[in-house]
């Protein structure tokens, strides 16, 4: 009877084992924007499977939950940009920046406004969340198109959702936003005064953990692999993929037709300026303790 019962749990193991995968082998994060889209193309054409990676891409609706997931250990890596790297590595995180990604970010002013201009936006208040790559780009946009600081006049929303509503109901003049929400305002009648992209190179960038670097080399090249091929698929005809917009990355159903896809960089390390730039912001409003150079925070042998 005791090796009857053996043999029985032992198949009940085996059925335990066999009902529930093992976990993949790479789990990034991504979050609804334009940064995420070629993780998502990657998933839905087989392109990690058919490098050999057994993936899970995780969709967070915020940084807040893909920062704590990065945290907790919860993720290998994921879509971010170099000022939550920066918190993060400030924060006894060790983490990488492993390749740049393709986001928008874009300046807009209400429809009711008569602001068409970066002059337009003198002393007037723009809606943004402090201290985050909002605040970056929008400072870096308004005085690279000339404005003083003390021109500049700008108002904390942290909320997305509750700074692009108080832009449509005329509450605020003014605000920068991510795609694909831009996409929406503007569809609803927002004015576009600039976007990142004037800036050459946004801060947006994949990060790796650095044990899952050291662990997981194999997979993550594999996962590059996997990412080069979606983004060439992407340039050669993204129309095809407007469905997954909707069911995989969770843009609004309305801008499904209007959204203006990024063109996207095959895989390759920001540049040492981009990121410069962000340290230098960061140090000079105090919001890192330590001294950090670009060399600190880049992982460069899986892109150039």
């Amino acid at each position: 009877m005791k090796k009857s019962l053996k043999v029985s749990l032992v198949i009940l193991v085996l059925l335990i084992v066999c009902t529930f995968p093992a976990a993949a082998a790479l789990k990034v994060g991504i979050l609804p924007d334009a940064d995420s889209i070629p993780l998502i193309v990657a998933e839905e054409e087989g392109l990690f499977a058919e490098s050999g990676l057994e993936i899970e891409i995780v969709s967070f609706n915020n940084p807040i939950e893909r920062d704590s997931a990065i945290q907790a250990n919860a993720i290998d890596g994921a879509i971010s940009d170099v000022l939550s790297i920066l918190f993060f590595v400030d924060n006894g995180q060790n983490v990488k920046i492993t390749s740049l990604t393709n986001g928008r970010y874009v300046l807009l002013s209400g429809k009711n406004t008569e602001i068409r201009d970066y002059e337009d936006l003198k002393n007037v208040e723009i809606a943004i969340s402090s201290n985050t790559i909002i605040e970056y780009i929008t400072d870096r946009l308004v005085k690279t198109n000339g404005l003083e600081d003390e021109e500049i006049a700008k108002v904390a929303i942290p909320k997305i959702p509750v700074r692009l509503q108080m832009l449509e109901a005329g509450k605020v003049k003014a605000a920068c936003l991510p795609e694909p929400l831009a996409s929406v305002l503007i569809k609803n009648g927002a004015n576009k005064i600039g976007e990142s992209t004037e800036l050459g190179e946004a801060p947006g960038i994949m990060l790796f953990k650095e044990q899952a670097i050291e662990k997981k080399e194999k997979e993550i090249e594999a996962f590059y692999t996997a990412y080069l091929k979606a983004v060439e698929l992407l340039n050669e005809d993204s129309d095809q993929y407007r469905d997954l917009l909707i069911e995989k990355a969770g843009f609004p159903e309305k801008i499904k037709e209007s959204f203006v896809y990024p063109e996207y960089d095959k895989p390759h390390l920001p540049q040492k300026n981009t990121v410069d730039l962000v340290i230098d912001w960061m140090e000079r409003k105090d919001l890192v303790e330590g001294e950090y150079k670009f060399q600190d925070i880049i992982e460069s042998r899986f892109v150039e």
